[in-house]
């Protein structure tokens, strides 16, 4: 870990990031070049700073047209209201109330609080120094502004690579295991026990396939910019989506084999919970072992992505879903009525979403290795 990643306090580690060393930087230098060239007050071009350190480039940009925008609806605001109302308390609350339906009407809630202190600022000076007060208070959020881009691209800028690897190879790890946990609960209820299911599981895993995709639009647009390093080709970016794609909709179809489970648990109860015949338990074995495939080609796609190292693909075969069929036509003929007609139906619905996981995952994986240079 760099020497900016976190300082050793006692048995405690406080971390600071480079984000936050950068936007200390950033502030003293902003303070330093408003006291040489005296500009007051000097604590708005470090707000200024602050606001416009922002955790990639591009979000640096965006925040800083958001704030020239600001600054100067506020300044001409203080303007007007000052020099036709004069600097009285009514002129100061309408004006308040005046640009905030403004900026939320532009879109730029993140610069309200600026705005109205620029325009407060401008407002409070006498009528006569309104001019050189709004030419220094425009100097100062400049500088703060000017600094926190400069010190954003120069000094350690944002590289989300390995921070975008890191986290496609948790959320696909994490969404397999919830997968082939939902199958292996289906396969092993056998008596009237509730399956055991973690919310806070499936919550993790939907915040790691969040912030994978937040990452990965923060890099596609650091490259779009051109202020960011480009290792990683247009393709690759390409993978890194459908990857978080597949996760994504691997967690919905894990779902929706959970959601089999009460069912199934109290269908077996209504009818006093036979023992599972040793036919549909050959069944279940099959379902079970097609979690094998999906575990084994997901490591392939994790290699090929995010290690970017090299595989044999896996061809689309009928071979497991004939092995399925036999087991289900050695099962069916012995039994009849409506309690195993369910059962039927759920095995039919098991085994199209491990269809579906496995076959996705080995088009992806045979694309990714296309797409290899």
């Amino acid at each position: 870990r760099p020497w900016y990643g976190y300082f050793q306090l006692g048995d405690d580690v406080l971390k600071i990031g480079a984000r936050v060393i950068k936007t200390g930087i950033a502030v003293a230098i902003t303070m330093f070049i408003c006291k040489l060239l005296n500009l007051e007050p000097a604590f708005f071009g470090a707000v200024s700073a602050v606001i416009n350190m922002q955790p990639s480039i591009f979000l640096s940009f965006r925040a800083a047209k958001d704030q020239i925008l600001v600054h100067i609806l506020g300044v001409l605001a203080g303007f007007c209201f000052g020099y036709f109302l004069g600097v009285t308390p009514l002129s100061a609350g309408l004006i308040v109330i005046l640009l905030i339906p403004l900026y939320i009407k532009l879109d730029l809630h993140s610069g309200i609080t600026m705005g109205i202190v620029a325009a407060l600022f401008v407002l409070s000076s006498s009528t006569e120094e309104f001019l050189v007060h709004a030419l220094a208070r425009t100097g100062v959020i400049f500088v703060g502004l000017g600094a926190a881009m400069l010190i954003n691209v120069v000094l350690w800028p944002p590289r989300y690579n390995q921070a975008l690897k890191g986290k496609l190879r948790q959320a696909n790890e994490a969404a397999v295991l919830y997968f082939c946990r939902a199958v292996q609960e289906y396969v092993g209820l056998e008596g009237s026990e509730q399956p055991q299911i973690e919310p806070e599981e499936k919550k993790r895993i939907y915040k790691l396939n969040k912030e994978a995709r937040q990452l990965l639009e923060l890099m596609s647009r650091e490259r779009y910019l051109g202020v960011a390093s480009k290792e990683q080709p247009k393709e690759w970016l390409t993978q890194a989506e459908k990857l978080i794609d597949y996760n994504e909709s691997i967690v919905k179809k894990a779902n929706r084999i959970f959601d089999l489970l009460p069912t199934r648990v109290e269908r077996r109860h209504g009818v006093g919970d036979p023992p599972v015949s040793e036919e549909f338990r050959a069944i279940l074995e099959v379902l079970e072992s097609g979690c094998t495939i999906v575990i084994r080609v997901n490591g392939k796609l994790r290699t090929v992505i995010i290690d970017e190292g090299t595989v044999q693909i896996e061809e689309i075969s009928e071979e497991y879903w004939e092995t399925l069929t036999h087991a289900i036509e050695q099962w069916q003929p012995r039994f009849e009525g409506s309690y195993y007609m369910h059962g039927l139906l759920e095995v039919a619905v098991i085994a199209n979403e491990i269809k579906w996981a496995t076959r996705q995952a080995k088009i992806l994986l045979q694309e990714s290795v296309e797409a290899e240079p």
